[in-house]
């Protein structure tokens, strides 16, 4: 599994899919879901407004990207409200999240949800549970996430420069811990053409 880390934003991450998350109790939307919603043009505000969006668990959307930002697609998921959200609600997105990026045939994509700002999740973390919590769908014995579509796919995370270093070591402990399972490398994004060490450069 190649993790790929940024020091950009998500909004100029060139992948197939970026995905987000927000909540029932969350107005206005902040994070990641509030930055993009900023890029649509209040979008997914006037979509809360009308009530054809609500952030209850398991509720997505998913929506052209239409030029706002670099990523092909754009994937909202519901998180439910923001008090039952943490390590353990985390650790339940993989599963579903691997079903919808495999039914889109997507490869490069970009995982951004929410942490720290009323959670208890600092970015590092989210990062860790996230992969570690892939690598279990990967891992499981008669698993349908199997073949090439796996052996292609990539993971981004890209929170700006401020968090660069906190997301590598959250990276590091999944890779860390899930050594004896399944390789991981941490690169940096592919038009990054300088001829340094991926894990050295970032």
């Amino acid at each position: 599994m190649d993790i790929i880390l940024s020091k950009e934003r998500v909004d100029v991450q060139e992948c197939d899919l970026l995905v987000t998350g927000f909540f029932t109790d969350e107005r206005p939307l902040r994070g990641s879901s509030g930055w993009i919603d900023w890029r649509f043009n209040g979008k997914f505000s006037r979509f809360l407004i009308e009530k054809n969006l609500s952030g209850d668990w398991n509720e997505t959307i998913l929506i052209p990207s239409e030029g706002r930002v670099m990523s092909r697609m754009v994937l909202l998921l519901g998180l439910g409200p923001m008090r039952e959200y943490g390590h353990l609600r985390l650790r339940e997105v993989p599963p579903r999240l691997l079903q919808i990026v495999k039914r889109l045939e997507a490869f490069d994509v970009c995982l951004s949800l929410p942490y720290e700002e009323g959670t208890n999740v600092n970015c590092g973390k989210m990062a860790q549970v996230l992969i570690e919590g892939i690598a279990n769908c990967l891992d499981l014995g008669g698993s349908p996430f199997n073949g090439q579509w796996v052996k292609r796919l990539r993971f981004y995370f890209a929170e700006g420069e401020e968090h660069l270093s906190e997301i590598l070591s959250g990276v590091q402990s999944a890779k860390a811990t899930l050594q004896k399972r399944i390789q991981i490398s941490i690169l940096p994004p592919p038009r990054d053409t300088s001829r340094q060490s991926p894990e050295t450069k970032i």
